[in-house]
């Protein structure tokens, strides 16, 4: 599991129907410009916006020869257990790296209920698995004690993309080889200070080479502009950082479309 991905946008048609040939421009742009690992259907995916039919279009999509050079990291999370579970099957049979496991939204599970969750998953896949805690976005944060125990008994936990407070990690002890994603790009040497050893980038969509530059330099703790980096990151993340992302691959000539409404365009 690489320690800096791309988290990328998924493409759509004017009537907001899937555009899955819209995924290959943007994975070779990125290609050029330095990036080999890809989150897909990510939050930056609008996977919550996405029937559970739609995503498996897309994991058989990247299930391609075409796709084999770069690392594939897939997102999956869903309300009902079964539902995740019916993506994670079909991700065990293609050529896709990683899972990426976000907890359920909006229902706010128990730690004990998350932990099934996760158990449950995990017992139908063998690919590596980051987990994803969002607290802001899904009402639910994973405990320490809770990491501790699923970490105790799935060997194939490599990562964790920590959305909440990364400082509560530093006394952890997380095995060899294992990864701290930065959830976005926000705040990135703080992140990287506290305990982050890995990025899961959103601004890299429109400045990739600037961000794994800064980023590498920052694990190095090399001299890194801060100001220089705080202007990339504004400049994406002000407003709305989806829209952003998208304006720009439709202005540099990748017709990926707009977000699927109610995000629209102020």
């Amino acid at each position: 599991m690489k320690n800096l991905n791309v988290a990328i946008p998924t493409p759509f048609n004017e009537d907001e129907s899937l555009f899955l040939e819209g995924f290959g421009p943007i994975v070779e742009h990125l290609k050029t410009n330095g990036f080999n690992s890809f989150l897909i259907c990510g939050t930056t995916g609008e996977q919550h916006s996405l029937s559970i039919d739609e995503r498996l279009q897309i994991i058989e999509y990247f299930n391609q020869p075409k796709f084999e050079d770069v690392e594939l990291m897939f997102g999956v999370s869903a309300v009902r257990t079964r539902d995740a579970v019916k993506l994670i099957e079909k991700i065990e049979k293609t050529n896709i790296h990683s899972i990426l496991i976000g907890f359920p939204p909006y229902i706010r599970p128990t730690q004990e209920q998350a932990v099934y969750y996760v158990d449950e998953l995990l017992s139908h896949t063998t690919k590596e698995v980051a987990l994803y805690n969002c607290p802001s976005r899904t009402g639910f944060n994973l405990s320490e004690q809770a990491l501790k125990e699923l970490l105790s008994r799935h060997s194939n936990i490599k990562g964790l993309k920590e959305g909440g407070d990364v400082y509560r990690h530093k006394q952890t002890d997380f095995p060899k080889n294992f990864t701290m994603f930065a959830a976005g790009d926000v705040n990135l040497p703080e992140m990287i200070k506290n305990g982050c050893n890995g990025l899961s980038s959103m601004v890299g969509n429109v400045y990739p080479n600037e961000i794994k530059v800064i980023f590498n330099d920052l694990l190095e703790n090399k001299h890194v502009d801060l100001n220089r980096l705080n202007e990339l990151i504004n400049e994406v993340t002000n407003g709305y950082t989806l829209i952003n992302i998208k304006t720009h691959y439709n202005n540099i000539g990748l017709k990926i479309g707009d977000c699927r409404s109610p995000i629209i365009k102020g």
